[in-house]
């Protein structure tokens, strides 16, 4: 280290623009500082970690056991039996051989004779009951010819309403001009009306002789002859 005595002369003549320009300054490089984290410390008491628990196991379901195997039992096969040998016919004189065919003639016979008598009886139902309904319907038609005539000779007392049903019982015989009424007629079933039931009697032998059936077969000689002399 040197001791000077005095500063040297400024160079005060020179002009400001003749000096030279002071250097521009240097870009100063800030370099980034590293900050080390600082070290955690350590509890002194040591944190136990939750335990983890342990994955429960789905049981899987137990895979059934297959189905038992049907038992294929053999077929047995049928037993074959054994045909007896046929024993041959016994041969036939020439009078037995007729006397068959004779047997077999008659036997036919009465089978056709049975079976004729079969159809003519069922021949006989048939037509007896075509008879009998067309008797039915003929004995009711005359049953009808016969209300409608003793209905013309009614002479009905006054005051009378309803519908009442008479019933009387006829004794017929047959004639050439009609049936004609023996005795006089009974009461079956009244009105409870004395006088109309009356009245009725009396219109039953005024109408005699009554018409005849169209039938022969429909005719009887005991007739219930019902009358409802209100009805029109």
């Amino acid at each position: 280290m040197e001791l000077v005595a005095s500063l040297p002369p400024m160079d005060a003549a020179r002009p400001v623009e003749d000096r030279p320009a002071p250097p521009p300054p240097k870009p100063v490089e800030i370099k980034p500082v590293e900050v080390k984290p600082a070290p955690l410390a350590k509890p002194d008491i040591a944190l136990k970690e939750p335990e983890k628990k342990k994955p429960v196991k789905k049981e899987e379901p137990k895979p059934l056991p297959p189905p038992p195997k049907p038992e294929v039992k053999p077929e047995k096969k049928p037993e074959v039996k054994p045909v007896p040998d046929k024993k041959p016919e016994p041969k036939l004189s020439d009078m037995e051989r007729l006397l068959n065919k004779e047997s077999d003639k008659i036997t036919a016979v009465n089978t056709q004779n049975r079976l004729n008598k079969e159809s003519t009886d069922l021949r006989a139902k048939l037509d007896a009951a075509a008879s009998g309904a067309s008797t039915g319907k003929a004995r009711a038609e005359w049953s009808d010819r016969i209300g409608a005539k003793v209905k013309t000779n009614i002479v009905k007392p006054p005051g009378l309403t309803g519908n009442p049903v008479i019933e009387f019982e006829i004794e017929l015989i047959a004639g050439s001009t009609g049936a004609s009424i023996i005795g006089e007629p009974k009461l079956v079933k009244g009105s409870g009306n004395t006088n109309l039931d009356e009245a009725v009697k009396r219109a039953i032998l005024k109408s005699d002789p009554l018409p005849m059936p169209t039938k022969a077969d429909a005719f009887e000689r005991k007739v219930r002859l019902l009358v409802k002399p209100l009805e029109e």
